[in-house]
């Protein structure tokens, strides 16, 4: 079982130092969001990097839903909407709720809640839950003005505060403030996530607000078991590598089979000038047909092949 301490962290990779917004974990993979570019990135448990998914709106926020085995997102500018994502992170439905007052105009952070199947949202003074009917209401109220976002770990509630001065994890349990997690102003922090298969904590932060970190820390939380399932999960492999590799397979199998097709008509040609009789030509003519239809059934072979890897889940 992978472990952390309090100062283990990683490095993830990023061009133009455009900012990652959201992180996920859904027992296998990280996907983090990037809103600028559109793009969802994947990552393997030590984030070395697994692939990308092109999302087609800015989610700001993202969090994986282990009963249904989706993801909820986010965007800022959508006030009341919440998008639902396969695994794919293709967009399949959402979820419209009556946003509880006009001046919450942003979604600054999502989360999901395993032990009551809902999803927690924060703005920026307030926590609210939102059913998977679009019901709202408070969990939450009269936060400090400058919420970051939310994190469900029930029976707990994390909520990021950022002052200007000080920057914190606060931990509640119900409306009662039961512990306070400092973290230096020097990782602003964009989201945070348990993993509960470390478990940790795993912070998503910008360094210097310009290079994307992963924070690690230990949480000694009694966190709901529902949070484990996703643990006892069989990951796939990296089915975009093995995708490759059957695709890499064909292509060399049809290589060769060009080479024997090649050599079949070179045959023929040099049979036509030394042949002595009819009966040699009808010879080498059947030998060079039975070639022919064994390449044709292997071809069905390979086309079936590729059909299996182009139909492989992503």
């Amino acid at each position: 079982m992978n472990t952390c301490d309090k100062q283990s962290y990683y490095t993830l990779p990023t061009l133009d130092n455009k900012p990652y917004l959201a992180i996920a974990f859904d027992g296998c993979f990280y996907y983090l969001t990037m809103p600028n570019d559109k793009i969802i990135y994947r990552y393997d448990s030590n984030f070395y990097p697994k692939g990308e998914f092109q999302s087609g709106k800015p989610f700001n926020g993202l969090c994986y839903d282990s009963l249904e085995e989706c993801f909820w997102a986010t965007v800022a500018t959508y006030h009341n909407k919440i998008f639902k994502l396969n695994r794919k992170l293709q967009e399949i439905d959402c979820i419209t709720f009556e946003n509880p007052r006009c001046d919450y105009r942003r979604m600054l952070g999502i989360s999901f809640d395993c032990a009551k199947n809902v999803l927690l949202v924060a703005f920026n003074d307030a926590i609210f839950e939102i059913s998977k009917k679009g019901e709202a209401k408070p969990v939450l109220k009269n936060l400090c003005p400058h919420v970051l976002n939310v994190l469900s770990i029930a029976p707990y509630i994390a909520v990021v505060i950022n002052n200007g001065e000080k920057q914190s994890i606060l931990f509640f349990k119900g409306d009662k403030l039961i512990k306070t997690e400092s973290v230096s102003l020097m990782y602003l922090i964009r989201d945070i996530i348990y993993n509960p298969c470390r478990p940790a904590l795993m912070i998503l932060a910008t360094k210097h607000c310009r290079y994307p970190r992963i924070l690690c820390r230990p949480l000694d939380l009694d966190i709901d078991c529902c949070y484990k399932a996703i643990c006892h999960k069989k990951c796939k492999p990296d089915l975009p590598d093995d995708k490759c590799n059957i695709i890499n397979s064909v292509a060399k199998m049809e290589t060769a089979l060009s080479h024997i097709l090649n050599a079949e008509g070179e045959k023929l040609q040099k049979a036509v000038e030394i042949a002595d009789s009819v009966g040699e030509l009808l010879e080498v003519n059947q030998s060079i047909h039975k070639t022919i239809m064994l390449a044709s059934q292997l071809e069905h072979i390979l086309l079936a092949k590729l059909q299996s890897a182009i139909d492989l889940d992503c």
